[in-house]
């Protein structure tokens, strides 16, 4: 009887051994992906809320968005969020099509905003926020 008591409690922790790997490749993928990320939001940001500016510095912000966009698809992440990394890549080449062309800018940014917001979703069911969520102690 002793030895059950002591093979659920080794597949206990080995279940809770794989669930914070899991957690934590995620969190270090997210960590390395982390400034690409806020740049390409004061990017979007700047768009937004200063256009003449980002129209004046037109080849600037394209020559960032195309760095932020090879930084993103070379960072060295894991399996895990590769659909992330996607979302987030065609984000930024909405963004790209936003600066190259102005007249079409709403529709660029609607397109923008889509990809955030499957992003945004995408994370949401890898880390299974809804368990986050109920299970965080404060």
């Amino acid at each position: 009887m002793k030895y059950i008591g002591l093979v659920l409690s080794s597949v206990c922790i080995f279940i809770i051994v794989l669930a914070n790997l899991y957690y934590n490749s995620i969190t270090l993928d997210m960590q390395r992906m982390k400034n690409y990320i806020v740049e390409s939001n004061r990017i979007l940001s700047d768009i937004i809320e200063k256009e003449e500016m980002v129209n004046e510095k037109k080849d600037e912000y394209i020559s960032r968005l195309v760095s932020l966009k090879k930084g993103i698809k070379n960072s060295k992440t894991s399996f895990l969020v590769k659909e992330y990394k996607d979302y987030k890549v065609k984000s930024i080449d909405n963004l790209i099509y936003i600066i190259s062309y102005p007249n079409d800018k709403e529709r660029y940014l609607t397109e923008v905003k889509k990809y955030n917001k499957l992003s945004e979703e995408e994370l949401n069911k890898l880390i299974n926020k809804d368990f986050m969520e109920v299970t965080y102690l404060s």
